[in-house]
């Protein structure tokens, strides 16, 4: 057999051995809900303690140093949760949620709540058509290996 046809053959076995539609559905529903839910969450308390404790008295504390690699593994987590698993650059659109909060610092952002809730989606849609543009490149133009 040439090497496509292996390729072929091994891909319809492993389809074969795929659990029904329903209990498919059912998976990717509990991952989302689990993993893409539970990280968003995660995410998000962890980012709001660590500025918390970065502009509080609290100014000695220790937990800064293991918020923000939480914060990170709440990313992570969503990555897997929604299915992207392997698409690194989508870690951007999630970090970019929490990391346009700290525009609420800066003296000259206005404060009211609308402006508040469209920065994070503004940043976060800006960062997702990024995203897309580049897996989308780099599908037409696949990078060189050596």
């Amino acid at each position: 057999m040439d090497t496509c046809a292996e390729a072929a053959y091994y891909t319809a076995v492993r389809m074969s051995k795929l659990p029904t539609t329903i209990g498919l559905r059912l998976w990717i529903a509990v991952r989302f809900v689990v993993f893409g839910m539970g990280g968003f969450l995660l995410m998000l308390a962890c980012w709001v303690n660590f500025i918390e404790r970065l502009t509080n008295k609290y100014e000695h504390s220790v937990w800064p140093l293991v918020l923000a690699p939480l914060t990170v593994m709440g990313a992570v987590l969503m990555l897997y949760g929604v299915g992207e698993w392997g698409r690194w650059i989508y870690l951007w659109v999630f970090l970019s949620l929490p990391l346009s909060m700290l525009l609420l610092f800066l003296p000259f952002y206005p404060h009211d709540k609308m402006s508040g809730a469209l920065t994070p989606a503004a940043v976060g849609l800006v960062a997702y058509i990024l995203a897309r543009r580049h897996y989308s490149n780099r599908r037409l133009n696949p990078p060189a290996r050596e």
